[in-house]
């Protein structure tokens, strides 16, 4: 029993793998580990991110962090490309966070974008450029009550001065908007979910889509729904929160365009 007990405090002590990829001379690895730093994370859970040289088998750059290696479907460690790697864990099962490793040159860098509940893999566009979907909660506290989604696409900005990711509000990302936008409207009456609603639609203004007759009928909804209970009253509640949004980083409301419409 003695002898049990010892190979299993061993065992806690070791870091347990959990993803391993090679890209560009390195091998990328997440690990689990458990914490023995004193503090509120001690005994837990959490990983190392650890870059070896090929040519050497030295260790070229580790980072502790208090993610659990691993994203649901999507793996802890992902080659994209041949200059980049993903790495996705979470924080005791949600909380997902993105990190993304530019892999050339003598000394990587990282970048990364948390994803709060939900989420998402980053995807290689057409042009070969890194975008990945984030669902952010909590834009209104105060306001709205219970969880509100609000979507942004962000791409992987990267020259010589930059290297994170951006929101992108471009025609490529509106695509990706109204998605949002056609699953949200199926979850729930407009009524509940009219802020994120109008947040893709600000977000997909400049796709090939014009958004000015779903918020025509959009504000068909909420009358019909009864909240608000007028036509006026649904388009000035609709405006209201077209001229909020930008406030949290979506696109200006191009009301010229859609005069005559809304």
């Amino acid at each position: 029993m003695k002898h049990l007990l010892l190979t299993l405090a061993l065992l806690q002590g070791m870091a347990a793998y959990a993803g391993e990829v090679q890209s560009n001379g390195y091998t990328v690895r997440f690990d689990e580990r458990t914490e023995t730093a004193p503090g509120d994370l001690h005994g837990a859970t959490v990983g190392r991110i650890s870059l070896v040289r090929a040519a050497d088998q030295g260790l070229a750059w580790q980072e502790n962090t208090p993610l659990q290696p691993g994203c649901g479907a999507i793996a802890a460690v992902t080659v994209l490309n041949d200059s980049h790697v993903a790495l996705c864990g979470h924080l005791g099962g949600r909380h997902y966070t993105h990190k993304i490793i530019f892999m050339q040159g003598n000394s990587p860098t990282m970048v990364s974008v948390d994803q709060f509940d939900s989420p998402s893999a980053v995807r290689v566009e057409r042009d070969g450029s890194l975008a990945i979907d984030v669902l952010r909660r909590d834009r209104f506290p105060g306001e709205l009550t219970g969880p509100h989604y609000f979507p942004t696409v962000y791409r992987l900005h990267h020259d010589d001065a930059t290297f994170g990711f951006v929101p992108s509000f471009d025609g490529d990302a509106a695509e990706r908007y109204w998605q949002h936008y056609r699953a949200t409207r199926q979850t729930a009456p407009a009524a509940a979910v009219l802020p994120e609603l109008l947040a893709s639609l600000l977000a997909a203004q400049a796709g090939k889509q014009s958004i000015c007759a779903e918020l025509a009928t959009l504000a068909a909804d909420l009358q019909r729904d009864g909240q608000p209970h007028d036509a006026q009253g649904a388009r000035s509640l609709m405006r209201t929160w077209l001229h909020k949004l930008p406030a949290i980083g979506y696109p200006r409301f191009d009301a010229p365009a859609c005069r005559g419409t809304f």
